[in-house]
């Protein structure tokens, strides 16, 4: 069992978990369907983390869901850059002068 691939596996799972919540909250409130398609996307990553870590924490019953470290590391950067684009806060805007 490698720390680093369960560290991965966990917090890919655990982020695409909140951004599944959050995709398919906002689908349902904007009746949008891109959204819906981004909580979808969510949950496939999520389901890639939950299996790579049931390799790690049991060899024995998930042998064929083994995933790298690099492949992992590229899922969570990419799960990172969307969760703070989804929740970071818009830019005050400067006063405008008029002159």
């Amino acid at each position: 069992m490698e720390l680093l691939t369960v560290l991965l596996s966990t917090l890919l799972a655990g982020l695409s978990a909140i951004l599944l919540t959050i995709g398919l909250a906002a689908a349902a409130r904007y009746r949008d369907a891109r959204l819906g398609a981004v909580g979808g996307a969510q949950g496939l990553l999520m389901a890639i983390g939950i299996l790579s870590l049931l390799h790690q924490l049991s060899p024995r019953y998930g042998g064929g869901f083994a995933v790298d470290d690099v492949p992992l590391a590229l899922a969570v950067v990419a799960v990172v850059l969307l969760y703070v684009a989804l929740v970071r806060r818009r830019p005050e805007r400067a006063p405008e002068k008029h002159g």
